[in-house]
């Protein structure tokens, strides 16, 4: 054997590896991916999980098997894609876990920006005030006179730290005494309300659809700077009387801060081709959220700068973190 040959063989084992590495890249995903949920069933996140799953399932030719982690706000679920393969088969369902809990918690055990890639936003949904019905409220400034009026007997339901945050901001800018009852997810949380256990709740719908179609939670007024489509005869926070107290969610997929910006630019396609379809635009909208495509750079930037806004906000507000 002489040293061309040698030379040969190498040189075509380098070209079977590469391409053997191409391939590779070029079938993802070529097996299931498993979709996290930081919070419990029938909550937000959740639900617009559920809603994309298949979908996203679709276009990328495998299943997507949901798993809920809820805990300690969101920060188990969080933690476990931070943590996880940076292969693109772990993905993250979250909204405001990503952006407020690096405010409220003092101590993570991940990186908010260096160990969880933002992939795509799916969409904004502004917080609406929602009341068990059997309370004599028609609107905002009922409650508010009412809890005014009677110090430390309101309670408000929170699905997670995010949703108590909004209410924290609420209490204090009415200078209200109320008790916030913490709930392992807005799905809990909306029943609590449902069911009187809760008087009031500040969060998206879509842990309320049901409720609200059948009159069993009334929405108040809607935190966002123009009304819902889903709910047209509710005003927003400012035609209520409340002034710019505008508070909402965003629901976004993010995966481990490592993974190839090749699958994660692919995942963002997938996820912007699904939102603009009229289908899931209407089922987005019935849930509250209006779809709002971003390309992967946009996204990120635009998590860094909430991140930056709700530490900013928790300081202003005098809210001790978590430990």
């Amino acid at each position: 054997m002489n040293i061309t040959f040698k030379q040969t063989l190498s040189v075509t084992a380098g070209l079977l590896c590469l391409s053997a590495t191409l391939v590779a890249q070029a079938e993802y995903p070529d097996r299931p991916i498993h979709a996290i949920v930081p919070f419990a069933p029938g909550g937000a996140n959740d639900v617009v999980g559920r809603v994309m799953s298949p979908e996203i399932s679709k276009l990328l030719g495998q299943p997507l098997i949901i798993e809920n982690k809820p805990g300690a706000g969101g920060n188990i679920g969080l933690d476990y894609v931070a943590k996880s393969k940076p292969d693109g088969y772990t993905i993250l369902y979250s909204a405001t876990a990503s952006t407020q809990n690096p405010a409220l918690y003092r101590n993570l055990p991940f990186d908010p920006i260096k160990d969880l890639q933002p992939v795509a936003q799916i969409a904004e949904a502004p917080y609406v005030i929602m009341v068990n019905p059997k309370l004599p409220f028609k609107n905002a400034l009922d409650l508010i006179e009412y809890a005014r009026k009677n110090p430390g007997k309101m309670n408000a339901a929170s699905g997670g730290l995010g949703t108590q945050l909004s209410v924290e901001l609420f209490r204090i800018r009415n200078k209200l005494s109320l008790e916030i009852i913490p709930y392992p997810g807005t799905g809990p949380a909306a029943i609590a309300v449902r069911t009187g256990t809760a008087d009031f709740a500040i969060m998206d719908t879509s842990a309320y659809t049901g409720f609200l179609a059948g009159g069993q939670v009334k929405a108040l007024a809607v935190a966002g700077e123009k009304r819902l489509s889903s709910l047209p005869d509710v005003p927003t926070t400012r035609e209520a009387g409340l002034g710019d107290y505008v508070v909402g969610t965003l629901f976004g997929i993010y995966v481990q801060g490592a993974t190839p910006n090749d699958i994660v630019q692919k995942l963002n396609g997938v996820v912007n081709r699904i939102i603009v379809t009229p289908e899931m635009t209407e089922k987005l909208r019935k849930l509250g959220s209006e779809p709002t495509p971003k390309s992967v750079e946009v996204f990120s930037k635009y998590i860094q700068s909430e991140i930056a806004t709700w530490k900013n906000i928790v300081k202003q507000a005098n809210i001790p973190p978590v430990d």
